[in-house]
């Protein structure tokens, strides 16, 4: 795609323009205006008339500014290589994606295809692309032109570049297909090591601090009206977040109060009925809602104004168990802690574990079971009275000198 080669004044009033087209406010239009005068100045001391993308990596690599602010930076100058290259408006930027070399690429395509023909979940699937790509991206740089030349050497120093060990699992299920597929003579897959990942006890907030955020929740705002219904659908109904974010009018039936939607993660339909709470919270947010073109339940309030996404519902909840008071502490507070919180209590008020599966759209009977863990209060009930100490133990604990016996 050829690039536009204009002045740096008109590319930046085109790219400002093309921002209000779409709604953005004037304070982060300044925001964007400031960082464009910086980027002009850094153009002007290096003697360059004109931007190119190339004159935005070195502008980014020229500041020394905190985290936020080069985000700031680094967004701006994805903007501006839009632009001159002629590429759509995007309202946000994905991570740039890996470059495999060409002599692994058709290697790779068979491995994504091979994972999508066993039955791999979509995220399962771009997980082990990501991980495969980045050991071939390892090879290549370490001088092996070709999987023949794998060797344990290699395989071992490729493992280091993973600081997340989860990693590992899909390292050893990638060297598998490939002597699987007879791409590389020697089966690798035995020299990573097993890595099980540690099992976190959930993380279960009580029905009292529960109540304390829902009613922490203006609903006589706009704002306000929206995040209770997105919240009493995680808290009520345990919905995980990219499923209230990708909710839409046509999965809601007020006549019946059921929602029937497919399920984000499993890719599994769900039905469920909607508590009162929730279906009157629900109607509430729609009479009171600007913007719903689209088809989607719930939209951000400020530009570009497209539906909500999995962050603005995280931020949400994180906010209101702040302003409720509750302790956070050492625990998460995001959607799925209202998920897990649900769960827990209805585990612990007796639900049976298939009719808690059901109602959270798990696939595996077992998973609930995980829930159950984290109610200390009644598990303490199971314990056992421990025997009274005796011989040489007591004799210890009352203070008196023991002598090893042999």
């Amino acid at each position: 795609m050829k690039e536009k080669n204009i002045p740096f004044d008109q590319l930046e009033e085109a790219v400002l323009c093309q921002l209000k087209e779409h709604g953005y406010m004037d304070s982060t239009l300044t925001i964007y205006r400031r960082t464009f005068n910086r980027i002009h100045r850094f153009l002007s001391d290096s003697g360059k008339e004109n931007y190119l993308p190339e004159t935005g990596k070195e502008f980014l690599k020229s500041v020394h500014v905190q985290a936020t602010t080069y985000a700031e930076y680094a967004c701006a100058v994805r903007r501006l290589d839009d632009y001159i290259r002629g590429k759509p408006y995007r309202c946000h930027h994905a991570g740039e994606a890996l470059q495999v070399p060409e002599c692994y690429s058709r290697i790779l395509d068979g491995y994504v295809s091979k994972c999508k023909e066993i039955g791999n979940r979509p995220w399962t699937v771009k997980a082990k692309e990501v991980t495969a790509s980045r050991f071939l991206i390892f090879l290549w740089e370490n001088k092996c032109r070709s999987l023949s030349c794998l060797n344990t050497s290699l395989v071992s120093r490729a493992l280091l570049i993973f600081q997340n060990k989860d990693n590992y699992p899909r390292v050893r299920a990638f060297l598998a297909y490939l002597v699987d597929t007879g791409i590389t003579p020697t089966d690798f897959s035995g020299v990573v090591p097993s890595h099980r990942r540690k099992k976190i006890l959930p993380t279960a907030y009580t029905v009292e601090e529960i109540t304390k955020v829902e009613q922490a929740i203006d609903s006589s705002t706009e704002t306000g009206c929206r995040d209770l219904a997105m919240i009493l659908l995680a808290t009520r109904m345990g919905l995980r977040a990219g499923d209230i974010a990708k909710l839409r009018l046509d999965e809601i039936d007020f006549s019946t109060g059921y929602l029937h939607f497919i399920q984000e993660k499993t890719l599994v339909p769900l039905t469920l009925q909607m508590p009162a709470e929730v279906n009157q919270a629900i109607r509430k947010h729609l009479d009171n809602q600007t913007n719903n073109s689209d088809g989607y339940v719930f939209h951000s309030l400020s530009a570009p104004y497209g539906r909500v996404t999995p962050s603005i519902i995280r931020h949400a909840v994180n906010r209101y168990l702040i302003i409720a008071g509750v302790d956070i502490a050492g625990k998460k507070h995001g959607p799925h802690a209202l998920r897990s919180s649900m769960a827990s209590s209805m585990v612990n008020d007796g639900a049976s574990y298939e009719t808690v599966r059901r109602i959270l759209g798990h696939t595996d009977p077992d998973v609930i079971k995980h829930y159950a863990r984290s109610d200390i209060a009644n598990l303490r009930l199971c314990s056992i009275e421990p025997p009274p100490p005796s011989g040489l133990f007591k004799e210890y604990l009352d203070g008196k000198e023991v002598n090893n016996r042999v």
